[in-house]
């Protein structure tokens, strides 16, 4: 019997920051994407030079980056691939995300880098999974309809590492197979232009008088949570566990990876020494991840099959229990330099959120521009000293609760 091993956590990282923020928080690897065929088109993305400063921090963390190729690929695309491929053979991050079988061929070819097979390719059983591996592949990401039981016979029967998604946005259709986005607003979904038509409130007609009889989300679906299923996704032998969100905020990928990093850990450790595990840290751990805005959450299809009602979600609005301040820019002796993304006033109760340090809480009494003039209350998008006498750490972030 093999020995069990802890899981990689996988977080998303939409900019050279917020793969710092993933990593301090906690997360072993992020992924990322290029100025090349990377399905985040109007992400911030990586340049050549901010991928390899963020390949260096995570070497210097001996932590990893996975930069995603994932795209469906057209003729025209392919004239901008090879020399793209000698660019990451110099920078070398730990892995290539990538889905059409053509790519795959073109990275081995032309690359040393270890490919994982993306879940666009919508890999959902045992031989597809062995057919990437004997095809060179190091890793498959399953598709988001396979269960934590499909996960273990898959295992069982292909010696190759597994990841599966844990947490963040469901896609409606099979990851990356949906075109309605084209038809509505003429961004191809599979190309990276995705406006997420699913997520959208739509007008419903009676076919025989033609007139309005509803206004509903049909389509949306719950986010997926599944920080309760860690015990069994271990237990599985899944290989890394993965949060999906490039695009969303330093405040979501901090929690994330904080969070993960703590149940991870902590149920990791009750496996391999048999100590029961205690609920009410699962509690927490839930609780504190629905802090941040969601659409409400399930366990996706790790549990049951996809597009049952547990998955579908009718909403009015985005969840949330805090509002995301800012980011700690610099550590002075005695203030942070914030850079302020939505307003807080004098008198505010704020909490700071810390890469290596419990949540701190303390009331607003004073704060300053960068001229040194008092600031009654901030303006968004702007940098502000707010003195602080507790513990001060870079990369901290500023939230406020909104039942303060």
């Amino acid at each position: 019997m093999n020995t069990l091993s802890k899981p990689e956590l996988l977080a998303p990282a939409g900019n050279l920051e917020k793969l710092k923020i993933a990593l301090l928080y906690g997360a072993d690897a992020v992924y990322v994407g290029g100025h090349v065929f990377g399905l985040r088109k109007y992400a911030d993305n990586f340049s050549e030079t901010q991928l390899e400063q963020g390949i260096a921090f995570a070497n210097s963390l001996n932590k990893r980056v996975y930069l995603v190729l994932n795209g469906f690929a057209h003729n025209q695309d392919l004239d901008q691939l090879l020399p793209y491929f000698k660019i990451l053979n110099k920078l070398k991050p730990h892995g290539l995300i990538i889905s059409d079988m053509g790519i795959v061929q073109l990275a081995k070819a032309h690359t040393n880098i270890p490919i994982h097979i993306s879940t666009q390719a919508s890999v959902t059983n045992k031989y597809t999974t062995k057919l990437y591996k004997d095809a060179g592949a190091k890793r498959v990401i399953l598709a988001r309809e396979v269960s934590i039981e499909d996960c273990k016979e898959i295992k069982a029967y292909t010696d190759i590492e597994l990841e599966v998604f844990v947490h963040g946005a469901m896609c409606a259709s099979y990851s990356g197979k949906c075109i309605i986005s084209n038809y509505s607003a003429g961004r191809d979904s599979n190309r990276g232009g995705c406006v997420q038509s699913c997520r959208h409130k739509y007008h419903l007609f009676d076919p025989e008088t033609k007139e309005e009889v509803d206004q509903k989300h049909i389509m949306n679906a719950k986010d997926l949570m599944a920080v309760n299923l860690l015990p069994d996704l271990i237990i599985s032998g899944v290989d890394s566990l993965k949060v999906e969100g490039r695009m969303k905020s330093n405040m979501y990928v901090a929690n994330i990876s904080k969070v993960y990093r703590q149940a991870i850990d902590y149920c990791f450790d009750c496996i391999v020494n048999k100590k029961e595990i205690n609920p009410e840290k699962i509690n927490t751990w839930q609780l504190e991840l629905s802090k941040v805005s969601n659409r409400s959450f399930s366990t996706g299809g790790l549990e049951d099959r996809p597009f049952s009602e547990s998955i579908r979600y009718n909403f009015d609005k985005y969840e949330k229990d805090v509002d995301y301040i800012g980011t700690v820019k610099d550590c002075l002796n005695d203030a942070l330099i914030i850079e302020n993304k939505v307003p807080f006033e004098v008198g505010d109760q704020l909490e700071l959120v810390s890469p290596s340090h419990d949540t701190q809480t303390f009331q607003v009494t004073n704060f300053f521009d960068l001229r040194g003039n008092r600031l009654e209350k901030s303006k968004p998008n702007s940098i502000v000293s707010l003195p602080f006498e507790g513990h001060k750490e870079k990369y901290s972030l500023l939230r406020k609760c909104l039942s303060a």
